[in-house]
């Protein structure tokens, strides 16, 4: 008893307790070493367009929000060229420690059939993170034309077949392929006139070179409000956001087509799970926050942001969605 006594009041006392606590204790879960200590060090977001592009200034948006959560330096970097592939390929061979992450739109999706030369393949290669963004497309006219809705164009079109030109970005952009797909289902014909990017083809637009193009509505946002072009339709299921009175082709009878066009974020394939999940939370708190949502609004993107099961379900999905649209239109691989 004397010993009891003295054990329990010496030291060792304390010592033994914690001994029998911890051997009767129920095993707590811990945290995987990755994500406690993810990231460490600088993290870089791979943009695959020039500085100033949509892209661009989202990702910046989105860097700026991960840099102060985390404590850590997120660099931009940019890797343009080649429809995104050049910026792709690049992540698909960075190590998969989640130290280098990306931003990519459905031009990935469309690349998987139509450049079958590519040196990697998404469904292998890359981890859908996060979507950020949608970039509605519409049936954009010149304000001359005479013609004020969907229904009226495609019977204008129809009648005056040798007199309507559209423009485009390039086969094998997001704009051709919608607008051949629209051309083939409504039994209408227009003749594809290329430009080297987006805002020459609204300065043919207003200057008559052409009357008709499919675009993005916020690049084309002021020129409708200043009545000097007309959007007609969504190309799209859902009416936009931020035109919540512009009809759809889907109001119209054309059910099928529902390309939104979309950026969002990736890593390369066999990123640990838990730090998948670590930025998949980060990023998705990030595409939720203000400053972000103001910077996809400003420049007419809308937000919608979707965790990495939504996401990764919409790329599979888009791959072949956008397979079928490149066969009907009849669109070689390159």
């Amino acid at each position: 008893m004397v010993l009891e006594k003295s054990l329990m009041r010496s030291p060792l006392r304390s010592r033994f307790v914690a001994l029998v606590a911890a051997l009767v204790a129920p095993a707590l879960p811990l945290e995987p070493a990755h994500a406690q200590s993810f990231p460490s060090r600088q993290v870089n977001f791979v943009v695959p367009n020039l500085a100033g592009g949509s892209s661009d200034l989202i990702a910046r948006a989105v860097a700026s929000h991960l840099s102060k959560v985390w404590g850590q330096p997120v660099v931009i970097d940019n890797r343009p060229g080649a429809s995104e592939m050049i910026a792709t390929e690049f992540l698909a061979r960075s190590a998969p420690d989640g130290y280098t992450i990306a931003i990519f739109s459905n031009a990935l999706s469309i690349n998987e059939t139509l450049s079958p030369a590519r040196r990697y393949d998404a469904k292998r290669d890359l981890l859908p993170v996060t979507k950020l963004a949608e970039l509605p497309f519409a049936l954009i006219v010149a304000a001359p034309m005479p013609v004020n809705t969907f229904k009226e164009f495609v019977e204008y079109a129809k009648s005056n077949t040798t007199k309507l030109s559209y423009g485009h970005v390039g086969v094998g952009a997001p704009h051709y392929l919608t607008m051949e797909w629209f051309k083939r289902e409504a039994g209408i014909d227009l003749l594809a006139v290329p430009y080297r990017s987006s805002p020459p083809v609204y300065t043919g637009l207003l200057g008559g070179e052409i009357q008709v193009t499919v675009g993005a509505l916020g690049g084309a946002t002021q020129l409708i409000e200043a009545g000097k072009v007309k959007a007609l339709t969504a190309m799209s299921k859902q009416r936009p956001v931020s035109q919540p009175n512009l009809p759809t082709v889907s109001e119209f009878g054309y059910k099928e087509f529902d390309l939104v066009p979309w950026m969002g974020v990736f890593l390369p394939a066999n990123v640990p799970a838990d730090v998948l999940r670590k930025l998949e939370t980060d990023i998705l708190d990030a595409a939720k926050s203000p400053e972000v949502r103001d910077q996809l609004l400003r420049i007419g993107l809308e937000p919608s942001p979707a965790d990495a099961k939504a996401f990764g379900e919409l790329v599979q999905r888009d791959i072949g969605n956008w397979a079928k649209v490149i066969q009907d239109v009849g669109v070689k691989p390159q």
